[in-house]
């Protein structure tokens, strides 16, 4: 795990290594952070905006292809969220889309908002919670510096068949996944797990052991092989040296 960013997140997020496996995400994530996992029978945008509605929300407003059934999905406000995930998917399914959305809000909200806090200090929270408007200078310092005056982000586009079609979109879901992999099957765990099992049995052994549906721990066990195959850093390689004394 080499990732700058990845560490950043796991640090802010405070979550301590599981006990055990498969991981309790949501129990572990409510007693650290200001989430609240909501199951839904059917997770779609006019369900979740029911939901928000009841609990003091102003309304969303609603878009072209809000209906489309999803795994999962988040609101994030102020440094909390509401996190939503379907009952009709299996428990490992729930567990992933549990982790996903929650790194979606470690992610692409905390982190932003704690950027944007480091950098302008307490005066920017009015901004980033909607109270008020951001000053000409802080407008120019997020575009000139890239400090983030604005901690909501929307990456829900997708074409007509649900597919992600923005290249912002799909790196932000490949690092949510990510993301998601350390907490329910961190590394350096996932890594020893697998010793000694053949390659075409890793995404079986890591669905088996972490609870992972299928074709997310085959995505998983991918990226441990690609960091187990990464080529080592030498001194010797860097100088040219086939045999350094």
């Amino acid at each position: 795990m080499s990732e700058r960013w990845l560490k950043d997140a796991l640090s802010l997020a405070k979550l301590p290594q599981p006990g055990t496996f498969p991981r309790a995400i949501a129990a572990d994530a409510q007693e650290r952070m200001k989430v609240r996992f909501v199951p839904m029978d059917e997770v779609t945008l006019p369900a979740v905006r029911n939901y928000l509605s009841r609990r003091g929300w102003k309304s969303m407003p609603a878009e072209e292809g809000d209906d489309r059934d999803m795994h999962g999905c988040i609101m994030a406000f102020c440094g909390r969220a509401y996190l939503f995930y379907s009952l009709k998917d299996s428990e490992e399914e729930q567990r992933f889309t549990s982790a996903h959305e929650l790194a979606h809000f470690v992610l692409d909200h905390l982190c932003l908002r704690a950027k944007a806090l480091r950098y302008f200090g307490d005066s920017i929270l009015p901004v980033l919670d909607n109270q008020r408007l951001p000053t000409r200078e802080e407008l120019l310092t997020s575009a000139l510096d890239g400090v983030p005056t604005k901690a909501q982000f929307h990456l829900m586009e997708r074409d007509d068949s649900g597919a992600i079609d923005t290249g912002e979109v799909f790196r932000a879901e490949q690092r949510a996944d990510r993301l998601a992999f350390e907490w329910l099957a961190p590394a350096s765990v996932a890594s020893q797990t697998l010793k000694g099992v053949p390659r075409a049995e890793h995404g079986s052994r890591l669905q088996q052991v972490f609870g992972l549906p299928l074709p997310k721990a085959e995505a998983c066990a991918r990226l441990l092989r690609q960091r187990e195959d990464a080529p080592r850093f030498s001194l010797s390689s860097v100088l040219g040296e086939r045999n350094p004394r």
